[in-house]
């Protein structure tokens, strides 16, 4: 019985396609040692199990330094590695996320304010077992940090003088947010602490953008001598009309109040895309868009905004402007690429992205004056949740108030007229 158990231990132990030769090596050993009477059965069978487990060993050696010259060096824990890969890690998903990210950081206070809260979220957003204790401690090193006077007062010297009440106010709300989202960490009600959370970075947001004067870095003056830019953020508001004789009426709130004109609002972001969100809203700001009818294409993606194809651009094409995380400043004239890890902060693969078309016959240039509002969504993207067109297009914004109405605007509605609402004054004309 002990044979048995010795033999299919070492025929289970090999590797595919060398069971043969190792039980046909144990056979010719055994025949030997009985033929020649030199060894006991017992011994016969110690000295081929071991022979057996030693060509198992050598074999397992052979791959494993196989597998290492192909991979490469070792790889994190299996928890790290899935975490440093995963484009949900590195890129926001969500408007207000994106445009925070984007938000130049100049305040030492706000951000390891920032860095703590987005670490909380990232937490949040784990599937497995929710670190409790550690989102509670980062959470209340925060909150003591808004009740702070000397905090807050570090805080307050990066804001100019005339908005300091407001950034005041900001803090404020985020103390009470904070304490909220404690609340939820307490009951380890993931829905209320994100709920919160959310609302606490909100305000984080509004705090570094009181302090952001300007862009943090310079727009390079070839490009400043022929194009307009943006020096921060515009907000603008779009009047949408249903096109006449179809009969259908926009849905407008959760009351399910109907109205064949609605509206939604786009944050343009120049801390990112400056010279591209700068000639939209110049744009916008000489009325181009008023009375225009909104194309759609042919697969319900996107909604296509410019005038007729065939009509000529009014000046020459802008360059691609895409600034990729981890930089200084955008770059000009070259896309990502998002299979080696280069992640744009402004993402196309979020519901709203208003991306600009590229140039006729030319995907390293930006068009002048079309852009579309992407509808993406995680059916669209590839394995890794991503648009495929991801880090080819400029990025200016996104759709942050009435994307319900996105969903409901059809080829042929109307843009009545497209209103700045705030930032215009941030608009830099060219300087020749």
């Amino acid at each position: 019985m002990k044979v048995v158990v010795a033999e299919r231990a070492s025929v289970g132990l090999t590797t595919r396609g060398a069971r043969p030769a190792a039980a046909a090596r144990g056979g010719r050993a055994r025949a030997r040692a009985w033929d020649d009477g030199r060894a006991s059965k017992a011994e016969v069978e110690r000295r081929t199990f071991g022979e057996g487990v030693q060509q198992v060993l050598k074999k397992a050696q052979i791959v494993a330094l196989s597998c290492a010259c192909l991979l490469g060096p070792p790889l994190d824990p299996p928890a790290l590695a899935i975490l440093k890969g995963n484009p949900n890690a590195k890129i926001p998903r969500s408007p207000e996320a994106a445009l925070r990210r984007s938000t130049p950081v100049i305040n030492a206070e706000m951000a390891d304010i920032q860095n703590k809260l987005e670490d909380v979220a990232f937490l949040l957003r784990i599937p497995q077992r929710k670190q409790w204790d550690k989102m509670e401690q980062k959470v209340t090193e925060c909150r003591d940090k808004a009740k702070s006077e000397g905090e807050i007062r570090g805080i307050l010297k990066d804001v100019p003088e005339a908005a300091r009440s407001e950034a005041t106010e900001y803090i404020e709300s985020m103390d009470v947010a904070l304490g909220q989202a404690l609340r939820g960490i307490a009951y380890r009600d993931a829905a209320y602490t994100t709920k919160y959370l959310n609302a606490a970075l909100a305000n984080v947001n509004s705090i570094e953008l009181a302090q952001a004067v300007g862009l943090p870095f310079s727009v390079p003056q070839s490009l400043q001598s022929k194009f307009p830019y943006l020096a921060g953020r515009a907000t603008l508001k779009f009047t949408i009309k249903k096109r006449p004789g179809v009969g259908k009426l926009y849905v407008l709130d959760a009351e399910t109040r109907q109205d064949a004109v609605g509206t939604f609002v786009v944050d343009l972001d120049g801390y990112s895309a400056p010279v591209t969100a700068g000639q939209l809203l110049k744009n916008v700001s000489a009325g181009m868009y008023d009375g225009q009818a909104i194309a759609q294409d042919l697969n319900a993606t996107a909604l296509l905004v410019g005038p007729p194809t065939e009509a000529a651009p009014l000046a020459p094409p802008l360059p691609l402007e895409i600034f990729q995380t981890g930089e200084f400043e955008p770059s000009y004239n070259t896309q990502l690429d998002v299979l080696n890890m280069e992640y744009p902060i402004l993402p196309m693969s979020i519901f709203g992205a208003v991306v600009m078309s590229h140039d006729a016959g030319d995907a390293l240039r930006s068009s002048t004056d079309r852009f579309f509002i992407y509808k993406f969504e995680e059916s669209m993207g590839g394995l890794a949740g991503l648009s495929f067109d991801e880090g080819q297009f400029s990025v200016v914004g996104y759709v942050t108030q009435g994307s319900d109405l996105i969903t409901q605007v059809e080829g042929g509605d109307i843009i009545e007229k497209v209103e700045i609402v705030s930032g215009g004054d941030r608009l830099r004309e060219p300087q020749v």
